[in-house]
């Protein structure tokens, strides 16, 4: 594979840098996502039970099906959500991520560029601006 502001790349690669083993990917996605869905389910049948049992009001009212299965999806979508964003404030950036070169530049370099860039032009000003001034004289 080739593109023209990279040139030739090897075929095993990634832009990033990363080796393209399929197996490891899915072994990895799978690894990450079944742990969650696990807890989840675990967690919303114990929900739902619970409101099954409690929602019936005692022996002598029917069970209520209905509110178990309506706690059971909310206990799964909501403890899913959660799980997910604990993962995902838990994960680490990738490394190179924070190289700060192409189009993810470092605005700390910009910066200091910018800063290098004005203070170059205010002495040149001076410089030229400056003999003008000294050898002058004025007239009254």
């Amino acid at each position: 594979m080739s593109t023209p502001q990279t040139g030739p790349q090897p075929e095993d690669q990634r832009p990033g840098g990363a080796p393209t083993d399929s197996r490891e990917g899915k072994h990895g996605f799978l690894q990450s996502i079944k742990g969650p869905l696990w807890f989840s389910f675990a967690l919303a049948l114990i929900g739902g039970a619970v409101v099954t049992m409690a929602s019936s009001g005692g022996t002598d009212n029917p069970v209520r099906f209905d509110l178990g299965l309506i706690a059971f999806g909310v206990f799964f979508m909501v403890s899913l959500v959660v799980v997910a964003m604990l993962q995902l404030a838990a994960k680490d950036n990738p490394e190179h991520l924070s190289r700060g070169s192409g189009v993810h530049r470092s605005s700390e370099e910009l910066h200091r560029k910018a800063v290098a860039k004005r203070k170059a032009e205010a002495q040149r000003k001076r410089e030229e601006s400056g003999p003008e001034r000294s050898g002058g004289t004025t007239s009254s």
